[in-house]
């Protein structure tokens, strides 16, 4: 549950590849309940409608960006009305997520609190900078602190080491940002971030599975991890066995690459282990499947070589297919949000019959008020998407629940044959 960050992003779509890679004994589902331009009090009134209607175990709730009303932090001395307009704001967020926190408790719901991602004031970008109103989230997020404390509930701090990221690579250059150009929304590399601490919190380091085999006893020992060892088989060339793993390796595409590189997510999660000792000195060509993968040396599986970083092998070709998956998943919840969207933000206070004619002249009416905003052509379009998405909304709803039920019945582990086979000119 969220505000923009939420609605349009991408956290979500990261986390519930994890655990569908991860746990795919599990049958987890993932409802986006983010509203663009929401805030605490919005969300207060659209509760029970919009997201209990999903029967959730979990909330994980994020607000803040909006509750701060970010155009009251400028750089320069602010006035005493403006000041007092900033505690306001900041009364309220308090106020309103207590509220939001006791009406997750009292529907027996699990509340997971996400402080504010954070608003890049530390940026040297041009584009104006509402300097101060990244100080006013962190005062928000001691506030969740306190929360967390008092219900004794999960609190997830993304902006403490966002801010400090951002802090450490401004020192090399002036210009980096994990946030988006508007300094508020994160691209794919802030929202894989925001993702890593999310599954930091929630989940301890782990390989995905370990393929161990010690050749230099007398008897092969296999102290594999996750993964069944089975039909080992040694000739003179060759050394080929059967693998049955119990979960994927997360697929990791080009467009994060920047993000692995500032977190340690595959260190800690994405570690898909083959260590294979007692080998004669020689270079080996892995092969899964019948699919070429890499040659390591025997100096490098004698230490271990993580294949979750080669996207060629049969796990990883898999991953990726159940990735398209969950990103399908996400955009069609995102084309749903669009219908919320309008109904609590534009036509909250509508008081007309329920007919399609008189709404679209009530929402033209709205937008004559906003005709001079910045973001008056992204409500029209809106507005229109929503008329578009009205006699969808079955279908659409439809396609979400296959693409669930597609997700949870993706994998069932396969048996599958591996080999290491010497290279005759192999230079040491």
């Amino acid at each position: 549950m969220g505000d923009s960050i939420t609605h349009g992003g991408q956290y979500h779509e990261f986390l519930q590849l994890f655990y569908a890679t991860r746990y795919p004994e599990l049958t987890l589902s993932f409802h986006n309940c983010g509203i663009s331009g929401d805030n605490a009090a919005g969300m207060i009134e659209r509760f029970e409608e919009d997201v209990m209607k999903h029967k959730p175990t979990h909330v994980f709730l994020m607000t803040g960006m909006n509750d701060v009303n970010r155009t009251l932090y400028f750089e320069g001395t602010a006035s005493d009305k403006i000041l007092k307009q900033r505690a306001n704001a900041l009364a309220n967020y308090k106020r309103n997520t207590t509220l939001l926190a006791e009406k997750i408790i009292e529907n027996d719901v699990t509340p997971i609190f996400l402080t504010p991602s954070i608003y890049d004031q530390y940026s040297k970008i041009e584009r104006e900078n509402n300097l101060g109103c990244n100080d006013a989230l962190i005062e928000c997020s001691n506030h969740l602190k306190k929360l967390g404390q008092k219900y004794n509930a999960i609190v997830i701090d993304l902006n403490t080491p966002m801010r400090k990221l951002m802090e450490r690579e401004l020192k090399r250059d002036s210009l980096f940002t994990i946030i988006g150009n508007d300094r508020v929304h994160p691209g794919a590399t802030g929202h894989f971030i925001m993702f890593h601490e999310i599954i930091s919190r929630l989940e301890k380091p782990g390989i995905i599975s370990k393929i161990a085999i010690d050749l230099s006893q007398n008897e092969p020992i296999d102290s594999s991890l996750y993964a069944t060892t089975e039909e080992l088989h040694i000739s003179e060339n060759t050394l080929s066995f059967n693998i049955t793993e119990k979960c994927l390796p997360f697929p990791v595409s080009d467009q994060l690459l920047s993000a692995l590189s500032l977190t340690l997510f595959e260190q800690k999660y994405n570690w898909h282990m083959l260590q294979v000792e007692g080998l004669e000195k020689a270079n080996y060509d892995l092969i899964i499947e019948d699919v070429y993968i890499n040659s390591f040396s025997h100096h490098e599986l004698k230490k271990g070589v993580n294949i979750a970083n080669y996207g060629n092998t049969p796990q990883n070709i898999q991953a990726r297919a159940l990735q398209k998956i969950i990103a399908d998943y996400r955009k069609t919840s995102f084309q749903l949000r669009i219908i919320p969207f309008i109904k609590y933000k534009y036509l909250q206070n509508y008081n007309g019959q329920d007919d399609l004619a008189e709404k679209r002249m009530y929402l033209n009416n709205q937008l004559k008020v906003i005709e001079q905003k910045p973001y008056h052509g992204y409500i029209k379009s809106s507005m229109e998407a929503f008329f578009e998405t009205l006699p969808k909304i079955d279908s659409l709803e439809k396609r979400k629940r296959q693409l669930s039920e597609q997700i949870h019945s993706f994998y069932s582990p396969k048996k599958q044959q591996w080999k290491l086979i010497k290279r005759a000119s192999a230079k040491i």
